[in-house]
């Protein structure tokens, strides 16, 4: 969460200091393309280390 929050505040800064003055519906924007970015990275990383799939042949059934 602590990532999610420094990202946004560094965002919203760099806007700042280019001299752009967000509006509450730009930093609500920021906020849910970061999070969905993030959220994204973190399915990527949980795909990639899961172990393989193996598939196994069911018993006949009788």
């Amino acid at each position: 969460m602590l990532k999610r929050q420094i990202a946004e505040t560094v965002l919203i800064e760099m806007a700042r200091l280019q001299g752009h003055a967000l509006n509450g519906q730009e930093q609500l924007i920021i906020r849910t393309r970061l999070n969905s970015a993030l959220s994204a990275k973190e399915r990527h990383r949980q795909r990639m280390t899961t172990p393989e799939y193996h598939w196994r042949k069911p018993s006949p059934r009788r």
